[in-house]
């Protein structure tokens, strides 16, 4: 049989954004292949305009493209020419990149954030006690992995509790998941930048006068020093702003997502309930298989030949790391969800390079206590419904809709 006809440009259509796998399989072999636009976090569609982009979807292409930083900027011209925030890490190149991230990842450095467990573990049970009954139907996504990683955020930045929905509609917007108008959207950049700017300067003012202050992440942000250098304000508020987007969104879908493996393969779930040392497999390849995060986009620093390619300086580059995580030269059998895959690790889900994502270890314990707590608690956990895929952006791989029924134990 002769492949359907398929161009780059028609990675945007609501279809393929639903399962883009089978899609990327059919220009991988095209790969770096020209023409691509889309929109980079916090832009607006309807406002900004997209430049064509190469397209990079084989594991190779992706890896030299995201490994090679010299050669690829992550700046984005277009992010700092919108109304948005520009994000921390993620935008920047060396030097500052250097500078900025080895302040992060003190903040970030595992036994921090493993201190985190106890109160996460609370957040995560009071989580299910509002949203999960027992015996009944529910939307998993629509209460559960949409709230979680708001409240850990909250938590993390000594917000007020009631603010969660705020974080949830901030993230949403700004990583264009929700289908909003362009207004909408700009009004919550500007709501979120506010609050944060507000929020910083009095944590900053009560850490000055010895106050007692709530808010682990954000006081790391604050009191951090490495070799006599600490964040500024702006880069304290642009943090924050980056942290809960980014640490919001993509954890919310791939919860959703872990959820619907265990839905949707019992025997994954049954092995789990049997052997629970299986979570570090189980989340690996959930990684892989359904891992949100699909593309970020890079900028040409110079002219360079990839490939078949000519890329000329100022081209952009969009790095497909979910079509990476589906390269059958590197992950045989790609649709199979595997838990004895020996190279499960080198999925792309978290990045490559030096912007490999920081808040991994964070995701990673939202994830264990809510696997460890669903196994605690339920004994199965069933398909009730048609799974939804949302189709409005390319950013994350996730579930609009994913019902369930959670079976208690006897």
């Amino acid at each position: 049989m002769t492949k359907p006809a398929f161009s780059v440009d028609q990675l945007t259509r609501p279809e393929v954004i639903r399962n883009p796998y089978p899609y990327y399989d059919l220009l991988r072999d095209q790969s770096p292949v020209f023409g691509y636009r889309d929109y980079p976090p916090g832009t607006m569609p309807g406002v900004d305009e997209p430049k064509p982009a190469w397209v990079m979807l084989d594991f190779d292409d992706v890896s030299k493209v995201a490994w090679d930083h010299e050669s690829f900027s992550s700046r984005d011209s277009l992010q700092e020419s919108s109304s948005a925030p520009t994000l921390m890490l993620v935008n920047h190149d060396r030097p500052e990149h250097t500078r900025l991230r080895k302040i992060a990842a003190k903040v970030f450095q595992p036994s921090s954030i493993k201190a985190l467990a106890p109160e996460v573990d609370k957040l995560v049970a009071a989580s299910m006690d509002d949203f999960f009954t027992v015996d009944r139907p529910v939307d998993v996504m629509a209460d559960y992995c949409a709230m979680l990683p708001s409240r850990v955020m909250v938590y993390l930045f000594g917000m007020p509790a009631k603010m969660d929905r705020d974080v949830r509609n901030w993230a949403t917007a700004f990583m264009l998941s929700a289908d909003i108008s362009a207004e909408e959207r700009q009004s919550y950049n500007r709501e979120a930048m506010a609050f944060f700017e507000q929020h910083v300067k009095e944590q900053m003012s009560r850490i000055e006068r010895g106050e007692e202050t709530q808010g682990p992440l954000l006081n790391a942000f604050i009191r951090t020093e490495v070799d006599g250098d600490k964040l500024s304000f702006d880069e304290i508020v642009r943090f924050c702003m980056t942290a809960t987007v980014a640490g919001a969104e993509t954890t919310s879908f791939y919860l959703g997502n872990l959820i619907a493996v265990f839905a949707d393969f019992p025997d994954i779930w049954n092995r789990f309930v049997e052997e629970p040392a299986l979570f570090d497999a189980i989340y690996k390849e959930t990684l892989r298989f359904h891992g949100p995060p699909q593309r970020l986009f890079r900028v040409a620093t110079r002219d360079i030949t990839i490939g078949s390619a000519d890329i000329k300086r100022g081209d952009w580059v969009a790095c497909f790391f979910g079509a990476a995580n589906y390269d059958p030269e590197v992950f045989p059998e790609p649709y199979e969800f595997k838990l004895n895959r020996k190279n499960a690790s080198r999925h792309m889900s978290f990045g490559y390079g030096i912007h490999r994502c920081l808040g991994a270890p964070l995701a990673h314990l939202e994830a264990e206590s809510t696997t460890r707590l669903l196994r605690e608690r339920y004994k199965k956990i069933e398909r009730s419904g048609e799974v939804d895929w949302q189709d409005v952006s390319l950013l994350n791989h996730g579930l609009a809709s994913n019902p369930v029924t959670f079976r208690g134990k006897d």
